[in-house]
């Protein structure tokens, strides 16, 4: 019998995936130092990195050092009150990175099918199966839809940017949200149809083409992950501030 081993762009299993996101929930509150931010974010971009997700990691390395870079520069400096608000999103981008990393990857890695195969041996309730397989397909619709309305709009001479954002707020907000929201309904009740059709909550035993099962990088996620909580934790008890 061949025994798989850990290799780069290993394909994790979704409850492993969804402990990274408790995970990284759970310590971002723990920590307020930038030291404490980059351990963290390093953390979960070894993860991403050993998925095969390895230009989505530069560029969070790159966001994450212009930030600090940013902060460190403007800090002592008597500035206008809307760069301070700016660099305030900024910040709080930045301490949850670690969050938005892991939950963009669980969204591009993972197809609805497998989300949907993963989460009946899970034994959800039928309705949260259906909610979380419309979110699942709803995604990917939605930036379909706005890519066909910016480029309707930019036939009118309107696109969507700063500068319209700025200088014709009504026009903007009236030609790209209104018929976004519309599309978002309506895709919504299209997409839970759909399921339903499908048989997602026929009271019957589903089968997938998805083997669902833990492996040996699953393990090593969820050992590190505990790792990491416990020493945080004693950390903290101990009276160290992070």
């Amino acid at each position: 019998m061949e025994v798989k081993k850990f290799v780069l762009g290993h394909t994790y299993d979704l409850r492993t995936k969804l402990a990274l996101l408790i995970g990284a929930n759970i310590l971002i509150f723990f920590g307020n130092s930038i030291l404490y931010e980059s351990f963290l974010t390093l953390l979960c971009l070894m993860v991403i990195i050993s998925s095969g997700y390895i230009k989505s990691a530069l560029k969070y390395i790159l966001f994450f050092a212009f930030s600090v870079a940013v902060e460190i520069i403007v800090i002592n400096l008597d500035i206008h009150f809307f760069v301070n608000l700016i660099l305030f999103v900024v910040a709080i981008i930045r301490k949850f990175l670690p969050c938005i990393i892991i939950g963009k990857w669980i969204l591009s890695s993972t197809s609805s099918s497998l989300a949907v195969a993963t989460l009946q041996k899970m034994r959800l309730p039928k309705d949260a199966l259906i909610m979380i397989s419309v979110i699942f397909r709803c995604f990917p619709t939605i930036k379909d839809e706005w890519s066909h309305i910016n480029m309707a709009m930019k036939t009118r001479g309107i696109s969507f940017s700063i500068y319209n954002l700025v200088n014709r707020p009504t026009e903007t907000i009236e030609y790209f949200f209104v018929p976004l929201f519309v599309s978002v309904i309506e895709i919504g009740d299209e997409l839970s149809q759909s399921a339903i059709v499908r048989g997602l909550d026929a009271p019957a035993v589903k089968t997938s083409r998805h083997i669902i099962k833990i492996q040996i990088g699953d393990c090593i996620i969820f050992a590190s992950l505990a790792v990491v909580i416990c020493m945080v934790v004693l950390m903290r008890l101990w009276g160290y501030q992070l």
